[in-house]
């Protein structure tokens, strides 16, 4: 029986490797955003990491409410990056903040997002006050 789960634990670490974990417990609370889509409206196929966080997540001018944004890339290998903006205080009856996660992957022909989700923070009454892929109400 031991060497059963011996056999098993290594057969499940050659079929998922370890960033394949981290990566899906990264993005566990996300609402799951369409790929295809986001790249068509926001335009952003074949840029860098940086030249994506500039076009999506520029200044859009002074808006009503807003408290604080910000805005982080990470490298968690050369080939990948990981673009975070947090949008807090904003002018909505029910949502309080958002945050956006854009992964990217270096390919041969240039940067492709692979991967693309949400979390929410309500007003209270509204949703949960803490990070959600559940929509406020």
């Amino acid at each position: 029986m031991f060497k059963k789960i011996i056999l098993l634990t290594a057969v499940a670490s050659i079929l998922v490797p370890g960033a394949t974990i981290a990566q899906t417990s990264a993005r566990a609370n996300y609402r799951v955003i369409n790929i295809n889509t986001f790249i068509s409206q926001k335009q952003i196929s074949g840029l860098t990491p940086n030249q994506t966080a500039v076009k999506l997540f520029g200044y859009q001018g002074e808006e009503e409410g807003r408290r604080r944004e910000q805005i982080a890339i990470t490298y968690s290998r050369p080939d990948t990056a990981i673009i975070m903006l947090t949008k807090e205080g904003l002018a909505d009856d029910s949502l309080f903040a958002i945050k956006n996660r854009v992964e990217m992957r270096r390919a041969r022909n240039g940067w492709q997002v692979i991967w693309v989700g949400e979390q929410y923070k309500c007003h209270q009454g509204r949703g949960s006050q803490a990070w959600s892929a559940k929509l406020c109400s």
